[in-house]
């Protein structure tokens, strides 16, 4: 007994380490860490989730908050990013990681996943279809490593959901044939706790599966008593709402925190919609209405045309699974109710993946940005479903085997099929990978996280205080904008699934970024506005005018660190006018004066419209000479619509860059501070080769003003009388003293929003907020005010009640059940 548990014990490791050996010979193939140069963080790892890590092993060690970031713009619940990115229990090994080696704990995070969904694919064949052991680890290679797997393990989240899928859909057809919940309910919640997009996206799917067992089955279940859909509904709804039960101590936090996240009004299912009935002509509705091209469909079959920059779905899941569904559709022993059953759910699945509205709803009534196919990571559960009835038909039906038939059969057939597969798909993912492991080498990684971590160590030493800092160029080429929460700094860029829509507008009506945008990219700084916003250090490629460089900390990826002498703290005493503050005005110029009287309780005219004469140009492209008086700064600001894509190029002083796409457009200072005498400076805008047409002249809408330095000088001066001495300013808890010369305000850079707890000398207080909630006001009293604020992500305390509740009360269950069957 205990030598076969050996034996099954090793058949199942070597299953495992499979899919992980097939990872490791692609990436050696392809010269990709840690087998050569090229950096395993691919897109969105090296975006986004490398920072995100970064971040979460500080909290792992009891450093930071799981609940706030004051390193997320001007600060976010972090709840729903935790819920989104972080919840995998794998993410545990990031204790076994220092900062360095952050890269390796992806790839073996990813390698573990890869053997994971091997063994639950084989579970889910054996159990569901009675599959050999042999043959479900052929047949589950097809699912582990199909094309939409290989060329999305930039998404680590998404993984964990590939895990749990096989297992989900055994257990919906434990619902469906046995009346068995139990596990669905528990794999459910398991779903939602390590992801809830992927795990709503999820139960789309097995609603789909679901309906098709139950078809499959002649819509009746094991004791052959008929199951009409609106009964299978109620069997489904019922462990699916006791799942969220379960897991309300983290879905309910998530909900509130993504309500607080907004949305991109172009991008949800409306305006979708809205957009495709206001095209004008058929042909922009037809290009509005699909997601892809049929030359598209076509290259998602084949690994060596993928592309990940147009929108190519991942179809592909190895010959050999393939072949298993042809052969479903083509074999007559295949019941016809079963072939179009799946026949139906094919078609679903397909126009789910075409159709740009069905495609919103399975990705939460909003249009995905990246990644087609999101809704392809369902294709392999449906070949593996194939290929298991197939087999099984096959095994149970065919008779005596010829003799061809027996070596294809036996152990030695069924390791070169395993041969063959693996070699197949490993292939696959070396052909589709060069558009996606690329340009970002591991080398140059490990340089930008060493030169950060000493150009913050540099600051730290050389200014104890609190403070934000930013760097106008990201490491990667399009974005890499979480750095400071990567890093531990306090900056104002942001990028995620999960953000404070309320700073986003806040920061982009001021000029930094391009407005109605889930990310935030400090791109040029704005020399007012970093000073309100205690923004006093910069890092830049370029010298910024207004500005004092450092020459005593260490510069990062070329760039030279910069100290705004004008930055005010990130806590002071404001005007009462502030208080539900709104910035109004024309242009960012105008709301930055609007934004700074109400700071003062006066009018303030930092910034004055200067005079720009536009010179004559080539048609599409625009150009002005613009004045500077002496002792001011000048500003340029293109406000390109959301609607042209590509941005323009925006030159000023000779200085040109791509400016009114996603992760850039604000006002750009020019290059430097006039003298004693005025100044002129050129400004031009051309269109971006990308577009491959000229700027619109109805697009053309650029403003053009001038910061007097003497008027700023003075802005601050007044309210640096009452700054406010922070003991501590992050997540954890913001907590300071300020000595206020009457009773008012304190303004703290921080959004107002529910979830914080305020006192102020011990006695807790009501805030309001400012700025549309992107600033936070605390009342104090006139003379000396302890402050103290803490945070908790709303919904957080009564959904682990929910939890609680639900807990116990499935486990008096489970305990009169057990007391009745044993009566």
């Amino acid at each position: 007994m205990i030598c076969q548990f050996k034996k099954n014990f090793i058949a199942w490791l070597l299953w495992f380490l499979l899919p992980i050996a097939m990872l490791c010979a692609a990436t050696a193939a392809c010269g990709i860490y840690p087998f050569g140069a090229e950096s395993f963080l691919a897109e969105d790892l090296r975006y986004q989730y490398v920072d995100f890590f970064a971040w979460f092993k500080r909290v792992l060690a009891g450093r930071e908050s799981v609940f706030y970031s004051t390193a997320c713009g001007l600060g976010a619940n972090t709840w729903g990013l935790y819920s989104y990115y972080l919840a995998s229990p794998f993410n545990l090994l990031l204790l076994l990681f220092d900062q360095e080696h952050l890269t390796l704990f992806v790839f073996v995070a990813d390698a573990l996943k890869l053997g994971c969904m091997q063994l639950a694919a084989m579970f889910y064949l054996r159990r569901r279809f009675g599959v050999s052991r042999g043959w479900s680890g052929v047949l589950a290679l097809g699912y582990t490593w199909c094309l939409w797997t290989g060329t999305n393990l930039r998404n680590p989240m998404w993984l964990d959901a590939l895990i749990l899928l096989p297992l989900l859909m055994w257990a919906v057809w434990e619902l469906v044939r046995r009346g068995r919940w139990l596990s669905l309910c528990l794999l459910t919640a398991a779903d939602v706790v390590c992801c809830w997009y992927t795990a709503y996206m999820t139960v789309l799917f097995l609603i789909l599966v679901a309906i098709l067992e139950c078809w499959c089955a002649g819509c009746s279940d094991e004791s052959g008593e008929r199951v009409p859909l609106w009964r299978l509904a109620l069997r489904f709804a019922r462990p699916v709402l006791l799942a969220l039960v379960l897991c309300a101590w983290t879905f309910v936090p998530t909900v509130m925190a993504m309500l607080e996240s907004g949305g991109v009004e172009e991008t949800s299912l409306l305006g979708i919609i809205q957009s495709i009935l206001g095209a004008g002509s058929l042909r922009k509705m037809v290009s509005r209405l699909f997601t892809t091209t049929p030359g598209c469909l076509l290259r998602g079959l084949v690994p060596a045309l993928y592309d990940s920059m147009r929108p190519v779905p991942q179809f592909y899941c190895g010959l050999v699974s393939l072949g298993c569904l042809l052969g479903f559709f083509a074999s007559r022993r295949v019941e016809v109710r079963a072939k179009r059953s799946l026949g139906v759910l094919i078609i679903v699945m397909l126009m789910s993946i075409i159709l740009s509205p069905l495609q919103a709803i399975w990705c939460g009534f909003r249009a995905p940005t990246g990644f087609f196919s999101r809704v392809c990571i369902f294709v392999a559960p449906v070949v593996m479903w194939s290929a298991g009835w197939l087999w099984r038909t096959l095994a149970h039906e065919a008779g005596e085997p010829t003799k061809l038939g027996r070596v294809v059969w036996s152990r030695w057939g069924v390791v070169g099929c395993c041969a063959f597969v693996a070699c197949d798909l490993a292939l696959g993912a070396v052909l589709a990978w060069p558009t996606v492991y690329c340009g970002y080498t591991q080398e140059f990684h490990d340089a930008y996280v060493s030169q950060a971590s000493q150009q913050l160590d540099d600051l730290c030493r050389r200014d104890p205080g609190t403070w934000r800092a930013d760097r106008t160029f990201t490491r990667a080429a399009l974005a890499a904008l979480n750095d400071e929460m990567g890093r531990g700094y306090m900056g104002l860029s942001s990028y995620s699934s999960a953000h404070n829509q309320d700073v986003l507008d806040f920061l982009s009506t001021l000029g930094y970024s391009r407005p109605g945008q889930i990310s935030m990219r400090y791109s040029q700084p704005i020399l007012a506005s970093d000073a309100l916003l205690g923004m006093k250090y910069v890092c830049s490629w370029q010298s910024i005018a207004g500005e004092r460089p450092l020459g005593d900390i260490a510069p990062v990826a070329g760039g030279s660190t910069y100290e705004n002498p004008y930055a005010l703290g990130l806590g002071y005493q404001v005007s009462n006018d502030a208080v539900n503050a709104k910035l109004e005005g024309e242009n960012p110029f105008e709301r930055q004066n609007r934004f700074a009287s109400a700071l003062c309780g006066h009018e303030v005219n930092l910034f004055v419209p200067a005079q720009a004469d536009e010179v004559a140009t080539d048609a599409g492209s625009y150009a002005w000479d613009v004045s500077v008086p002496a002792g001011c700064l000048g500003y340029a600001y293109a406000d390109v619509p959301a609607g042209y894509a590509d941005g323009v190029l925006f030159g000023v002083d000779g200085q040109v860059q791509q400016d009114g796409w996603q992760f850039q457009q604000g006002a750009r200072p020019f290059d430097c501070v006039e003298g004693a005498d005025d100044g002129t400076h050129r400004v031009t805008m051309a269109s971006n080769p990308k577009s491959r047409k000229p700027v619109p002249a109805d697009l053309v809408k650029c403003t053009f003003y001038y910061l007097d330095l003497s008027v700023l000088q003075q802005v601050t001066s007044e309210l640096a009388g009452c700054q406010a001495t922070f003991d501590s300013f992050s997540g954890s808890g913001i907590s300071g003293t300020v000595a206020a010369d009457s009773d008012g305000w304190l303004m703290v850079s921080v959004p107002h929003e529910a979830g914080w707890t305020v006192t102020v000398n011990g006695a807790q207080v009501e805030t309001r907020g400012a700025f549309g909630d992107a600033l936070t006001l605390v009342p104090v009293a006139v003379g000396e005010n302890r402050f103290e604020m803490t945070f908790v992500s709303p919904g957080f305390v009564p959904g682990c009640v929910v939890s609680a509740a639900g807990a116990l009360g499935l486990a008096a269950w489970a305990f009169w059940r057990r007391r009745r069957a044993g009566a």
